[in-house]
């Protein structure tokens, strides 16, 4: 046998035990940590979307009424509203702005976008996250309420994030920020808005300042992961398949997984990743979206993006907001904090 053919053998082996593990019951694979956590919360997820749309608004909107009364703690930081209008004064995106109480110093900015399938959400649900982020940190949060679909599909939702972010550039004396250290990121679909966010900058080229760092926790990338692939593990906690399907398809507004897909609906159908900013994806092992999540970061790679990845085996979706405690959280959250503030204060 040749090196080549070796090299081969061992390629195809590995590939194969890959797919033998990946068949195993998810409930097996699971971390040990959030066995419990995802019992207590048997009742609450999966959503039915596709039934009750306005449940799993009602819940989201929990949610960020518990996220604020966490986040009054944190009085060292304060938050503001404004309203990013529309060149064409159709629309003013309201806008939420965390920044440190008393501050003089100019401060690099974190640009969120809060996640919820493209269908749920509200910005206040991430509040006492980035409240915490603008302590740990010492920057400047600026996240949009960007309007959600079905009501609202592509491009709406992406083209109300773009707009308050070119506020963010246009604000800089407002602010006292440093429009060259702008970060944008977000988690599920606000990392895949993120992610297509970052497309769009690029190729319209408005903004004075290149982008420095994407960071996509969990991103809901690929409009193709809809149809169930024959496995027999098709148990997802939290985000299911049909999850996926319901929000895909009110984004789109028609079937997803075709070549209908409008340009920049769906991050991963982008065909050029050259010279978008520097990446960084984390997922859970067992995260519905882990295999798109690899896929983008290898295509970014191969484009010359530096990107760094991070897969936690037994990681469901979100699994560090239901269970921070647990070790896979803890390791999510360190890696978080050592590249933030290596991004931020570089």
């Amino acid at each position: 046998m040749t090196s080549h053919q070796l090299g081969d053998s061992l390629v195809g082996n590995c590939w194969s035990l890959f797919k033998r593990n990946s068949m195993k019951n998810i409930k097996q694979r699971l971390d040990a940590g959030l066995v419990e956590i995802l019992d207590s919360l048997k009742d609450v997820f999966p959503l039915d979307l596709d039934n009750n749309l306005a449940g799993g608004r009602e819940m989201m909107h929990g949610v960020a009424v518990q996220s604020v009364e966490i986040g009054a703690s944190i009085t060292e930081v304060e938050r503001l509203e404004h309203e990013a209008p529309y060149k064409d004064g159709s629309f003013k995106v309201p806008l939420y702005i965390y920044k440190p109480v008393n501050e003089s110093k100019t401060l690099p900015v974190i640009y969120w976008t809060h996640g919820g399938g493209l269908v749920t959400g509200e910005v206040q649900q991430d509040e006492s996250l980035l409240k915490g982020f603008v302590q740990t940190f010492n920057c400047v949060i600026v996240t949009p309420e960007y309007r959600l679909a079905p009501e609202y599909p592509f491009p709406t939702p992406l083209e109300d994030c773009y707009t308050g972010l070119s506020w963010v550039f246009d604000s800089a004396d407002e602010l006292n920020i440093n429009t060259k250290r702008i970060t944008i990121a977000g988690a599920s679909a606000g990392g895949g808005m993120t992610a297509a966010l970052a497309q769009l900058v690029r190729d319209r080229n408005e903004f004075p300042h290149s982008l420095i760092f994407q960071l996509l926790m969990y991103p809901m990338l690929d409009d193709r992961n809809t149809v169930p692939d024959g496995k027999n593990d098709e148990e997802n906690y939290v985000w299911t398949k049909e999850n996926n399907i319901f929000g895909w398809t009110s984004y789109i507004g028609g079937e997803p997984g075709t070549d209908k897909t409008p340009k920049y609906a769906s991050a991963s159908r982008m065909e050029n990743l050259e010279n978008l900013p520097p990446a960084l994806i984390m997922v859970g092992g067992i995260d519905l979206f882990v295999s798109e999540c690899i896929e983008y970061a290898k295509r970014l790679n191969e484009a010359g993006v530096s990107t760094e990845l991070h897969v936690y085996p037994g990681g469901t979706h979100g699994y560090e907001g239901l269970a921070p405690d647990i070790r896979i959280s803890q390791g999510f959250n360190s890696v978080l904090r050592d590249v933030l503030k290596r991004v931020l204060h570089k």
